[in-house]
């Protein structure tokens, strides 16, 4: 039976970065904690997963830090949250978010955005993924600092592989061969980043993240793109 991750939260076998190198990463906090990741994908707009959702006036979006302490980074909150039409709970199909910031963020070398991607990725593509979920599974142990971990995006026949028709072409994986590096609970919503665009959104994964032959799952940007860019031309 495979176990899905509804919590939220992810980065096994990485190591800290900097927000320097993640400048369009956010964290999204709920009463003190984090419950997600998100990439700002224009001043006003960031990009996150549809099952991160929550009442907006219990967020905030914490941008241009790389650590979670109070009194870092800017402090956004939410005046919009629009869940992907096409959305299924279910299957995870479409686990995507796009949140309207109350007041754009003035860009620098801590707060950039990240262009969202126009071709699909393929298999053996090198990514990285970050986040401040837990860094050990199974267990939690949240980090304070953000991390980061290379990965690959894995051909959708190695990823069907792994979980059979529970991945929709709106989905694929990404992990190492190995096993050992993956997202993890606290990730979801965060960046998978190839080539310098924005390529995945982290979505879901089995219950113990980094197994050999269990890559994590990732929303399909290439996918979305045309519904994204309809808000945040707007």
């Amino acid at each position: 039976m495979r176990v899905e991750e509804t919590d939220e939260s992810r980065i096994i076998g990485g190591r800290p970065c900097s927000i320097t190198q993640r400048p369009f990463q956010v964290a999204l906090i709920k009463k003190g904690q984090i419950l997600c990741g998100g990439s700002l994908v224009d001043a006003q707009w960031v990009l996150t997963a549809a099952h991160c959702k929550q009442p907006s006036r219990d967020l905030r979006v914490l941008i241009g830090t790389d650590t979670l302490r109070d009194g870092t980074g800017e402090v956004r909150t939410i005046t919009r949250s629009i869940v992907h039409p096409s959305y299924d709970p279910r299957r995870n199909d479409n686990d995507f978010m796009l949140l309207r910031l109350n007041k754009a963020v003035r860009f620098g070398s801590s707060i950039k955005k990240i262009r969202i991607a126009n071709s699909c990725p393929t298999d053996g593509m090198r990514c990285s993924v970050s986040g401040w979920g837990t860094t050990r599974s199974p267990g939690a142990q949240l980090p304070r600092d953000l991390q980061c971990a290379g990965v690959q995006a894995f051909g959708r026949e190695k990823c069907m592989r792994a979980y059979g028709r529970s991945i929709t072409p709106n989905m694929f994986c990404a992990g190492v061969p190995q096993g050992g590096v993956d997202s993890c609970q606290g990730d979801s919503g965060g960046p998978l980043v190839c080539n310098g665009v924005l390529q995945g959104v982290v979505s879901w994964g089995m219950a113990v993240c980094g197994r050999k032959g269990q890559p994590g799952v990732y929303s399909n940007v290439c996918r979305a793109q045309s519904w994204i860019r309809r808000y945040i031309r707007g």
